[in-house]
């Protein structure tokens, strides 16, 4: 296979640890670190991992996805609670269902629409 199609592999030695560890103390999340130091996401998210196990870090927020659910962890160096994912109600819930089966009737009401054209 030609080089150009090889991925290089990023090991972490000393300065790609402090770099981490720095962005630790703002707090910043896997990928962030990712970003900064070309580290691996699995690489990054093990070393986490590991950091929140022994209590060096802990969670001080989420990134909400696409979705809106509570999906990247946000960690900062230190000792302190994990903060909880926020959990929707009930009627949060029913409100975001109804808004999409009105959204998809609209969506087939158009669509006939545009089917219907000659």
């Amino acid at each position: 296979m030609p080089d150009m199609f090889q991925k290089t592999m990023i090991k972490i030695n000393e300065l790609l640890y402090a770099r981490m560890i720095k962005m630790l103390m703002d707090g910043c999340t896997a990928y962030n670190i990712c970003d900064e130091t070309g580290l691996h996401v699995v690489t990054v998210q093990s070393y986490l991992r590991a950091l929140h196990k022994e209590g060096v870090t802990h969670i001080t927020g989420w990134v909400k996805n696409s979705r809106g659910v509570d999906a990247t962890h946000i960690y900062k160096l230190g000792i302190g609670e994990d903060k909880p994912r926020s959990k929707m109600t009930r009627a949060e819930i029913a409100k975001r269902y109804r808004f999409k089966q009105r959204l998809r009737a609209r969506m087939e009401r158009e669509q006939a629409i545009l089917e219907a054209r000659p």
